[in-house]
């Protein structure tokens, strides 16, 4: 069942955060950290998504999908 946690939000601000800083110096942090631009692009927009999802406290209800299907009904509700 969903519930909304104010703790989650501000991570997942946070998370968002980074990944836009991630975002905004990109090709000074690919450089260092030897990665290519495309790829550090990425991981930037990943960051911005998780930390959307972890905003609104969702990969809570993604990892209980996922266990669902996994486990089948062994899980309690």
């Amino acid at each position: 069942m969903y519930h909304f946690s104010w703790l989650w939000f501000f991570v997942g601000l946070a998370v968002a955060a980074l990944g836009l800083v991630w975002l905004r110096f990109y090709k000074e942090i690919s450089d260092n950290m030897t990665f290519s631009y495309d790829r550090s692009k990425l991981i930037g927009l990943l960051l911005c998504g998780a930390g959307l999802i972890m905003m609104f406290n969702l990969h809570s209800l993604i990892f209980e999908f996922i266990a669902r299907l996994i486990f089948g009904g062994m899980m309690k509700s």
